[in-house]
């Protein structure tokens, strides 16, 4: 009993000394590494907007892919992804946080070229775990499909308003993590791109119409895409100036070489409105498809365009038409220009962005929204949509790399790629 009366008090000195120089420092550490992974989520958050941001902004205008422009409204986007609005680009690296590898054949004179577009770059071989730097580069960029396509990286890192720019003062996290300085590094790419799906009008009309009308493989015709209040363009204000002409999407009637009676023209008897996306005057089709011509001149009451009028719409274009759906990509050998009739089936190639901005059809006509509201066509036997082809990005699909026989129609997408 005396004995025990010694040992009585030890417990509370060994649970002391545990609680100090244990678990108060094991719960540090794990609030530390708690508050260092949650930072570094936001940090990534801030990464991938800034990249999708910079490639759409290098898609839409090669002047404005510049490091140095663009560095503020980049800042801006990765602080309001962070909740203490507290994260900025990574100045260490490219500059102000930023590079690029160019497309194929183009230049930026303000972007310094990513250091993972070198076949000898350390960043190729990277390791995974490296969350500071971009993942290596999927053979699809390097050596695929996508190997001449567009991308840009930007890196982002924590700030405080301390001068040191630290996070966590811990001597525990920093001993572990080997810093206080959360980093991330987002890619995105943009390229020729096709949409898995889009509503679109009933009405298509042949590449070759396209294409004449356009000017490509040039494409020197695209004006700029709509700004501001409706109808988007004004010769008077920031807004972009009225094109200088206006193009047609014909349903009777062509302006251009690509006659009803012509390879890539409508089939004789049809007059390029769908089949089964008639009812609504709108649909759903996949952009490779066989949809079945209808025979009407007006496959629409021009009450559904009033609406439309004044916006950016996708009109579908076909490369191919048959007498029955062939079910598969054409071929070279395939006659695209048969189909005459109740018996046309078009091949769904892509979609062109066209801006509405009047109409002449039997059902009914509207004037142009673009001064001196003139009418698409010059007889007026013709029946057609008046408006313009544009550049356009699309929210969603996937890249189709162009081609000669596959211009994409002025379609871009912008996607994550690492």
């Amino acid at each position: 009993m005396r004995g025990m009366r010694r040992d009585r008090g030890a417990t509370a000195v060994v649970a002391a000394l545990v609680i100090t120089f244990v678990a108060m420092p094991a719960m540090a550490l794990s609030v530390d590494i708690g508050n260092i992974m949650f930072e570094r989520r936001q940090v990534q958050n801030g990464s991938d907007s800034t990249s999708m941001a910079l490639a759409q902004m290098c898609a839409n205008d090669a002047t404005t892919c510049n490091a140095t422009t663009s560095v503020t409204a980049l800042n801006t986007l990765a602080s309001a992804n962070a909740i203490d609005n507290a994260s900025q680009l990574n100045t260490a690296i490219g500059t102000n946080g930023q590079c690029a590898r160019p497309p194929t054949g183009v230049t930026y004179a303000g972007m310094p070229v990513c250091a993972s577009s070198s076949a000898t770059a350390a960043q190729k071989t990277a390791a995974l775990n490296n969350l500071g730097l971009c993942p290596p580069l999927s053979a699809y960029y390097v050596s695929g499909a996508g190997k001449d396509l567009g991308y840009v990286e930007t890196y982002v890192q924590t700030k405080s308003t301390a001068s040191d720019n630290t996070l966590l003062p811990s001597i525990f996290s920093q001993a572990v993590t080997g810093g206080t300085k959360d980093t991330a590094c987002a890619r995105a790419a943009w390229g020729p791109g096709g949409p898995a799906s889009l509503t679109v009008l009933p009405l298509a009309m042949s590449e070759c119409d396209w294409a004449t009308q356009v000017g490509y493989p040039g494409a020197t015709n695209y004006p700029p895409g709509p700004s501001g209040a409706w109808p988007g363009y004004s010769n008077t204000d920031a807004r972009p100036d009225w094109p200088t002409s206006e193009n047609a999407v014909y349903s009777k009637g062509n302006d251009t070489t690509c006659d009803t009676s012509s390879p890539g023209g409508t089939a004789p008897g049809g007059f390029a409105w769908l089949d089964g996306l008639v009812g609504s005057c709108t649909g759903v089709i996949t952009d490779t498809a066989w949809i079945h011509g209808d025979t009407g001149a007006d496959g629409c009451d021009v009450s559904v365009f009033n609406p439309l009028r004044g916006t950016v719409i996708y009109v579908p274009v076909f490369d191919c038409m048959a007498r029955t759906n062939l079910g598969r990509e054409p071929i070279s050998t395939d006659n695209c220009s048969a189909g005459s009739g109740n018996n046309t089936y078009y091949h769904i190639s892509g979609f062109a962005a066209f801006y509405l901005s009047g109409w002449r059809l039997t059902k009914g006509s509207q004037v142009s929204v673009r001064p001196p509201n003139v009418l698409c066509g010059s007889s007026n036997s013709q029946r057609c949509l008046s408006g313009w082809f544009l550049r356009d990005l699309i929210p969603s699909g996937d890249f189709v790399p162009s081609t000669p026989t596959n211009p994409n129609y002025g379609i871009t997408i912008v996607k994550p790629a690492g």
